[in-house]
């Protein structure tokens, strides 16, 4: 059902780099018995395997990937566009994971452009994530960290 304030809820879930046709299944299984009309479901597969989610998913979730870079084409190896990401079934993206941050050092500036480039070259959406590490939470720093990236986000559609 809608909120007080007249808003669909929004469920996602992201696979990250777990995947078999078992937990296909199931978890095809459990999204039929789902069915809301007034929330919005949203499953991230890996991308090598999105065309098997979204020939098998129940016709009331939508697919997202789990990132894509900032341009519709080029010598990227191993990046996917939002343009592929929409040819292959998605209507989605998870754009500034904490993982793609830490581990693949996305700063703020970087994040910005790959959102731009969703958001006015594309349509698909984007599901921008923001959050602190565990050392930034334990100093204190949680607020200035989340404060700093929804700023970097910032634009015509925030």
């Amino acid at each position: 059902m809608a909120g007080a304030s007249g808003r669909r809820f929004f469920v996602g879930g992201n696979w990250k780099m777990n995947y078999s046709k078992a937990i296909l299944e199931k978890v095809n299984d459990a999204l039929s018995k789902t069915k809301d009309a007034d929330v919005d479901i949203v499953c991230a597969p890996p991308a090598l395997f999105i065309k098997d989610f979204v020939a098998s998913k129940p016709a009331h979730v939508q697919a997202a990937a789990q990132n894509c870079y900032h341009a519709k084409e080029g010598a990227f190896t191993g990046e996917i566009s939002a343009e592929m990401i929409k040819e292959a079934g998605c209507n989605w993206v998870i754009l500034g994971h904490s993982e793609r941050r830490t581990l693949f050092h996305e700063d703020d500036e970087f994040l910005k452009k790959k959102i731009d480039y969703v958001l006015n070259k594309t349509d698909v959406n984007v599901i921008a994530c923001i959050g602190e590490t565990l050392q930034e939470r334990e100093s204190g720093k949680t607020n200035e960290v989340v404060e700093r990236q929804v700023k970097a986000y910032q634009g015509d559609y925030f």
